[in-house]
């Protein structure tokens, strides 16, 4: 199963993060994390959606960076619900929060997948630093792969 843990992303990452989701209570936009590290078997099961199995297509890679630990996605919460309508302004300041959303991360560091052409992923956000994607990490082999927790 995905995780939803800060702490199972890469620690620049983790501050990325951090940053990001103080913005974002700044702002007034309540939001949850809905994955943060998936497993390369996770990733190919998802990207069989759609295509060999039965469902709607919801990944367009096999190597996304949820399996190398710098991405997360999240989704806005309206009336403490996910809300995945892309035009929704639960704060009520006139912009839809997942563009708010993606500003604020993209000021955090972070790239906002809601700026890709095509496909646009709004609930999406990476990061892109060369240092976090040239590292290796380990991956879960039955053991528990633990990253340091990281302070603000």
């Amino acid at each position: 199963m995905p995780s939803r843990k800060i702490e199972d992303l890469t620690p620049g990452t983790q501050k990325k993060y951090i940053e990001f989701a103080a913005k974002m209570h700044e702002a007034g936009i309540p939001f949850m994390i809905t994955c943060t590290y998936r497993s390369q078997e996770e990733q190919d099961a998802l990207y069989k959606l759609g295509r060999t199995k039965p469902g709607k297509i919801i990944t367009w890679t096999k190597h996304s960076r949820h399996t190398k630990r710098t991405a997360f996605d999240i989704a806005i919460l309206q009336d403490g619900k996910p809300c995945w309508n892309i035009k929704a302004d639960v704060n009520e300041d006139q912009i839809p929060d997942y563009e708010e959303a993606g500003k604020i991360g993209e000021s955090a560091g972070l790239t906002w997948g809601g700026s890709w052409k095509s496909p646009a992923d709004y609930p999406h956000f990476q990061n892109d630093d060369v240092a976090e994607k040239t590292i290796e990490y380990p991956t879960f082999d039955g053991n528990k792969y633990e990253i340091p927790p990281v302070t603000a």
